[in-house]
Formats: structure tokens, C-alpha cells, sequence
């Protein structure tokens, strides 16, 4: 039989090399050529083994084993750092994982399939032992895939678990804080202020507080912007909004400016607030 010269990377999976390889020449794979092209392979593979003492080109177990077993972990624990706080991408990233193994498992089946064909033909020991050998290294891959894809599953699971153990537990605590510093600090409005402080009084502070956090929060630069007016002892609005809504500078509205840094707020807003509310404040 004549034999065709060809290269092996050692670094790309034998189904890739081969079949794809191969498939491209019509006079190599034609239906009445398949039988001794697997002929061909399998005794390729047993010439590396007396010539250079390697098992089968890159079908060896240890490969296999790095391929399937420890390549993924490596890639399995890097997208776990990668995707640490995004479950969405950690999935996408694990089903491509996923994909890979599947098609390796294809790409086998595909070789496997010529070499079946090989060795129902070609009564020869040497091809039978090879084939026995690919056979038992195909069934070793299905078995670490199955186990891998358990442990994919698995890990999937539990870092999802895990995002929104971590994410609720977040939420509890910072909102247990919120709110203890809310109690605080109407304590200290109620224990501070000279007279007591109204009922309705407390709700519109507390929704002054939030309105000025949210504006700067949402643009940093609220914080200087000439939209913004301070209150303090003897600076308030203008006269014209001083005129219209009756707000003076008393004792309580110090106490907030120092209690709660109140620095500034929007005078739309905070005039929003008052007319809705019919807050004021005398002298």
C-alpha cells in the first residue's frame, strides 16, 4: 500500500488532524480508500511507538488526562475568578466549557469510527492491539468527560448559590445599617432640637436627606453646582424663595446642617418639599 507523507501537530486534538485533515482530499477519503487510510493511521501510530517510544502520536492517556481532566479545571478555576461576581457570564463561559468537551467527544467518535472500519477488515493483529488501545483510551475520555461534566454542573451550582447567599447577605446587613442610622438620627433631631419636633416634621427631614444624597450621588458635581444653595445659619435660599415659602435659619436647621452634613440641597426639590408638606419652621 502506498503511504502518504503528512505532519502531526502535537498540540491540536488527533480527530482535528486527521479528519478534517484528510476529509479535504478527495483521493485519500473516497468511500473505497477509508478502509486502508485506517489502515495507514493505525500502523503511522505504531511505527512512532518503535521508532521514538511515543504511544500513538498525541492519543496518549497522559494527554488525554491533561486535555480533558486538567486543562478545564485550570480554565474551570480561572473563570471562577473571572466571573466572581457575575453569574451570567460565569454560566455563558462554562456552556462554551461544555461545548469543547462535546465536541472532542465527536471529533473520537469520528476516528474511532474509521478505525472500527480498519480493523473489520484487515485481519492483523498489530491493527487489533492498536485499536484495542484507542478503543479502551476513547472509553477512558467518555468516562472523564461524564465526570467532568458532573463536576461543571456542580461548581455552576454552587457559585450561583454562593452569588446570591453572599448577595442577600449584603443586602440584609447594609440594610440593618441603614436603618439604625435612621433611628440614630432622628434621636438626635428629637433630643436636640429645643421643642419637639412634629411627627410630619420628621418625614419631610428624612425626605430632604434622602433627596440631597440621591442628587449627588447621581452627579458628583451637584455638590458645587450653582443649582444647589446652602443652608446654614445665616444663608438660606434667596430673598424671593425666603419671601415665598416663610423658611428662616433656626436652631433645628443648624442642628441638621451639622448632624447630617446637609451642605446643600436643590432648590426645586427642597421647594417641592415644602410646598407639598406646608412646612414652616417660625423664628
Amino acid at each position: 500500500m502506498k503511504y502518504f507523507r503528512f505532519s502531526i501537530d502535537t498540540n491540536i486534538l488527533i480527530s482535528s488532524t486527521f479528519y478534517y485533515r484528510f476529509k479535504t482530499l478527495p483521493e485519500i477519503f473516497r468511500e473505497d480508500k477509508v478502509y486502508d487510510f485506517s489502515i495507514f493511521i493505525m500502523r503511522f501510530f505504531e511505527r512512532i511507538l518503535r521508532n521514538k517510544g511515543i504511544k500513538f502520536g498525541i492519543l496518549t492517556p497522559s494527554t488525554l488526562k491533561e486535555l480533558n481532566l486538567i486543562k478545564p479545571k485550570i480554565i474551570l478555576k480561572k473563570l471562577e475568578e473571572r466571573f466572581s461576581n457575575d453569574q451570567e457570564g460565569f454560566r455563558k463561559a462554562i456552556n462554551e466549557l461544555s461545548s469543547l468537551l462535546n465536541r472532542i467527544n465527536d471529533n473520537l467518535k469520528r476516528v474511532l469510527k474509521i478505525f472500527s472500519k480498519g480493523k473489520a477488515y484487515i485481519n492483523d493483529t498489530r491493527v487489533r492491539k492498536i485499536y484495542k488501545k484507542v478503543d479502551n483510551m476513547y472509553k477512558n475520555f467518555i468516562n472523564q468527560s461524564k465526570n467532568m461534566k458532573e463536576e461543571i454542573k456542580r461548581k455552576v451550582e454552587d457559585h450561583i448559590n454562593n452569588f446570591y447567599a453572599k448577595y442577600f447577605q449584603n443586602m440584609e446587613a447594609y440594610q440593618e445599617i441603614e436603618e439604625a442610622k435612621e433611628t440614630a438620627r432622628q434621636t438626635q433631631i428629637i433630643r436636640l432640637s429645643k421643642k419637639p419636633v412634629k411627627e410630619n416634621d420628621k418625614e419631610i427631614l428624612s425626605e430632604i436627606i434622602y433627596e440631597r444624597k440621591r442628587c449627588i450621588q447621581e452627579n458628583p458635581r451637584f455638590r458645587n453646582n450653582l443649582n444647589f444653595y446652602f443652608i446654614t445659619e445665616d444663608t438660606h435660599f434667596s430673598r424671593k424663595y425666603n419671601k415665598r415659602f416663610n423658611f428662616y435659619s433656626t436652631p433645628i436647621t443648624t442642628k441638621i446642617k451639622k448632624l447630617f452634613d446637609i451642605d446643600c440641597v436643590r432648590v426645586n426639590q427642597f421647594a417641592g418639599l415644602i410646598t407639598n408638606r406646608e412646612l414652616n419652621l417660625e423664628k
